[in-house]
Order: structure tokens, then sequence, then C-alpha cells
């Protein structure tokens, strides 16, 4: 058991109390403990529920002598507890403050009630008690949070940021006058109307937060530190760089520790080089220039992955280039909350704040969790595949793909940019959708989008809108679907898509419908949806209904219907003489 026991599943364990002491059931994620008061045991609780946040989630749970063999003589039960004084008092008494489930077994035993502390499994840790006290349940014992794993642990999940903490046993003096310098430069070039690069070196260094209190702090090592002193005081500070034509062969392997800036230029270098090739793209008088991978998305996916690591873990950052995909890795899983499924929507967390407030000082990054919705709407606007986030818990993983590109989404968008129209990210993303599918309906669209239904059905009706819209809605129900309009399908797919997808005219569906009855008998609703090219979309489904219905009913009918549900068919109506 890995997990928080359920109800079920603590009943069950009782039953074994007649043969084993509770202790023997005791387990990483479970807990018994005799009952005494409720003023004592709630400071129990309080320990208890830090101890199992900082691990894996638990339960601990009070009225069970945990020594004594036999339910009649463990069990005696708990009593003059309030359930909703204990909850408060947990969360009160615990930092971060900690949402915990308190809840009632009923047993015959004893005073007939047992009390329990559920603490789910989180990501904010660590917790601690409000008096300072951190432990973490190790197997079957609460164990002091070492000072090492606390830090760790701290790190992670940026309870503590790292990158504003204080760098240890170094001064001005072991700062790299270049990287000062390159810093300047940068700022003059990104920010031209700030006075940061005016100012004097310790004034330059403060504004970034390279010192704080006159001591120079991890976002300075980091960013200005010499080579030899970011290889000593931070050996995780490693950025490296791979280039694999094949899956056999490794045509560049380089290994950056200097600091952040000086690193961030020799990647740039890297890819204004042969490493990315260009292809040209003619429109009109102008040509456009579509790299493998665009300078831009490269910078913002190599500054996430700098400033979003963790500094805990002694893994690097790692840029692997493939023949057809570049692959960055960033230590330390998401922050909590942030999943790939909801990436691009997320309130932005950052892990290093003082890290990435320098580089929005700098001007490198405009404004926090933008840098990700760029690298989208770069690559979709030069028609390349949507790219992919993805995590283990320990590390958080980029793809970047150049399995060639759209020409004709290309050429759309540049058109509509030179034209002043702007297409969305949401828009930009349907029509990558659209590309490989015949349309789209708001369950797929809210999973592609990361959007609730509600706002991915305002979403798809906006991108429908008459004249300035790409989209063309089919049915009026909240399962309708959505297809490319005609101009856009002519752009992007050719002439004959639209009509392909747009399928026949109504006014010949009885038409075939009456042909196809002549030929084989009886038609089935799925067989009449595929016979009119409607999909099978649940749109689909009521619009045949709709059909299938006016054409067995009324003086018109030529329809008879046979069975009922599932094993419904339709023949043709005999006709009178």
């Amino acid at each position: 058991m890995n997990r928080a026991p359920s109800d079920n599943e603590l009943l069950s364990l009782l039953d074994r109390l007649d043969h084993v002491s509770a202790d023997e059931l005791e387990s990483e994620v479970l807990d018994f403990k005799p009952w005494t008061s409720p003023k004592d045991d709630l400071k129990v609780a309080v320990e208890y529920a830090i101890c199992f946040a900082n691990a894996h989630g638990g339960v601990v749970l009070f009225g069970v002598d945990d020594k004594l063999v036999g339910r009649a003589t463990a069990i005696h039960g708990a009593q003059g507890y309030d359930l909703e004084r204990w909850r408060r008092d947990i969360f009160d008494s615990t930092r971060p403050n900690l949402a915990v489930e308190i809840f009632e077994l009923t047993v015959p035993e004893g005073t007939g009630k047992l009390l329990g502390v559920r603490v789910a499994a989180d990501d904010s840790k660590p917790y601690g008690t409000a008096s300072g006290i951190f432990k973490q349940r190790v197997g079957k014992s609460c164990m002091p949070l070492d000072s090492a794993a606390f830090n760790r642990q701290s790190i992670r999940t940026a309870a503590v940021d790292w990158s504003g903490a204080f760098a240890q046993d170094i001064s001005l003096m072991d700062l790299d006058p270049i990287e000062i310098a390159r810093g300047r430069q940068t700022a003059e070039r990104l920010r031209p109307q700030s006075d940061i690069p005016r100012l004097s070196d310790t004034d330059f260094l403060s504004a970034l937060g390279a010192i704080r209190e006159g001591k120079i702090t991890h976002t300075g090592l980091l960013l200005f530190g010499k080579e030899s002193l970011l290889s000593r005081l931070c050996p995780q500070h490693l950025v490296q760089y791979v280039w694999q034509p094949s899956e056999t062969q490794v045509a560049r392997n380089d290994q950056f520790r200097f600091g952040l800036l000086h690193t961030l230029e020799r990647i740039e270098q890297i890819f204004t080089s042969p490493a990315n090739p260009e292809q040209e793209l003619t429109l009109g008088l102008q040509k456009l220039r579509i790299p493998a991978y665009h300078l831009e998305v490269v910078r913002e996916a190599v500054l996430n992955a700098v400033t979003h690591r963790d500094y805990s873990d002694p893994g690097k950052v790692l840029i692997r280039q493939l023949a057809d995909e570049l692959v960055i890795t960033s230590p330390g899983g998401f922050m909590p909350g942030i999943t790939p499924e909801n990436i691009l929507r997320h309130e932005p967390k950052s892990r290093n704040n003082a890290l990435a407030n320098a580089f929005l000082k700098l001007g490198l990054v405009e404004s926090s969790g933008i840098g990700r919705r760029r690298i989208f709407v770069r690559c979709l606007s030069l028609g390349k595949p949507i790219p992919l986030y993805e995590s283990d818990g320990h590390s958080v993983t980029l793809h970047v793909y150049d399995k060639g590109y759209d020409e004709n989404t290309a050429r759309l968008v540049a058109r509509w940019t030179d034209e002043g129209r702007e297409l969305s990210l949401e828009a930009l993303m349907v029509l990558a959708y659209l590309r490989q599918n015949a349309f789209i309906d708001s369950n797929a669209a809210s999973r592609l989008l990361q959007r609730t239904p509600a706002q991915t059905r305002e979403i798809l009706d906006h991108l429908a809108l008459p004249r300035t819209g790409i989209l063309e809605r089919r049915g009026h129900t909240p399962a309708a679907t959505f297809h490319l309009a005609k101009g856009i399908a002519k752009d992007l797919l050719g002439k004959a898509a639209y009509t392909k997808t747009r399928g026949l005219h109504p006014i010949r569906y009885a038409e075939m419908v009456k042909a196809y009855l002549q030929d084989h008998g009886s038609i089935s609703p799925k067989e009449c949806r595929e016979l009119l090219g409607l999909g099978e979309s649940q749109s689909a489904k009521v619009e045949a209904s709709r059909y299938l219905k006016a054409w067995s009913t009324g003086n018109d009918a030529f329809l008879d219907v046979h069975g009922h549900a599932q094993s419904r068919r339709y023949f043709l109506r005999p006709q009178k003489k």
C-alpha cells in the first residue's frame, strides 16, 4: 500500500487485530495511536500530519492501542473531540497551512468511534509545525527532516528561492568583469530606455539582484561568476549541447560552465550556424526564412530551462539536437499544480524568482509565463508541428520538432501578418489540428487548447464568426463540430478540401439513401452516416437521426422503420398503387 488507505481498507485491517498487533499493521502510510485526550492527541495529530505530508501522504488512526493483540482489548475508541476544530487547528498549526481530512470510523468496540486524520500526497513540501518542527515518514517512523533533505525540498518546491540566497565565501572580486560588461551590453541592446546599463557596477549588480545587503547572491554567481568559481561552488551549473545527426553518430558535444549570459550567447551562435539550416519561401518580392529551429524558440526554451530548473539537483540542462527534433531537458519536475496538460494556461510559477527577475530587467524575457506561449506561436506560425512538454516528476522535457514544415500555413500566416491580422495561439493550434483531421469538436479542442469546455466553445464560436472567422460550424448543439472555412481550407489543403469536408449537399441526401436501399434493401443509422459522409461525432448522429425521422414520417415519407435502439433499420416503404 503506497497511498493513504481508504475507510474500507482500514476496516479490513482492523479485522486482523485478533491475530496481530496494530504495530505490525503500520506502514509508510499508516499509523495507529491510543486515545488519551482531545488536547494532547491534537498535538500528536499535527506532527503526524506534517510527517505524512512530507512523504507520500497517509493516515493516523486514534483509538487503537498498537501493542495489544485482540480487537476487544486493542480498540478502545476516541471521544470528546470536535471534528471541525481538529480540521481548523491542524490547518492553523502547520506551515504552510495543511488541509487534511478528519473522519470517523464506526466500530463495535470501546466508544464505538475511531478518529482518523487522512493526509493526501502533496508537492508543496516541506511542511512544518508552527513551532518549527519538520518531520518525514520513513518506513514506520516519523523522523526529523535532516537539513540536506530540508534544503532540497525547500528549493524544489520554491519554498526558498535558491537563486536569491547568498552564495557562500565569495566577494565582488570573484565576479568576472567581462561577464558584467556582457550584462550591460545585453541591457543596452534590449532595454535601451532603462537606466540600469548606466549605473555603477555595484548599483548595476544590486538592481539585478546579483548583490543584496552587500553580499553576492546565487543569481550573481550564475550570471557573472568566473568559470573556475562556478565549477567549484556550483558544479550542477552545466548546460550541455549534443548534436546527433543519427542514432549512432555524435557530431558535436559541448559543455558550458560559463556565466549564463555567456552560455546563452554560445548556444545562439550554434543555432546561427550550419547546424540549424534554413529554407527560403518566396512571398512576392519578399523572402521568408524558415530555419529548422527558430532562434527565438531556442532562446526561450533555454531561458526557461535554466530559470526554472532545480539547483539542488546535481543534474544538468541537456540540449539534444536530433535529425528532426530538438529536446531540452531541465532537472526538477514542474512546480506544484503545473502539468503538461495545463502548462499553457496555468499561472506562471518560478522556482528561482531572483534569477527570473534579473532576466526580466536585462530584457531577455518580457513577462513571466509568456515564453511558453511564444515557443508554440513561433513554431506553429511556420507550419511546424505542435511542441510537446513531458515530465517524469524529476525533470521537464520540451520537444520541438523539425519534421519539415507546412508551406501553405507559413504563407497564410505571413500574408495575414502583412495585412495586420493576427492569428492567436488558439487559432494556430486549431489550424494545425485541422491539417490532419477533417473536423474538431469541443471535447477534442478542450484537450488541445487546455481550456474548460465552456471556454473552448466560446473560442470555437469566435473562430467561426462570419467574414472574419477561420472555421465553419456544423450543428447547433453543444456537440457541434467545426471544420475549416472555405477560403482557409482552399489555402491550406487545396481546392477539393472544403468540398470533401463539407460533404454532399443535403438536397441530395434522400436520393443517395433511396439508391442505397434499392441496392442493399435496408440501412442502419451508422450506415446512413457513412453513406452521407457525416462522420461519427455526436453532432453527426443527431443530424442523421433527424433526417431518418423526417424520411419515415409525414406525407412525403419513403422509409419504414423496424427494430429499436441499436437494432433499428430502415426499409423502402412500398409505393401505393
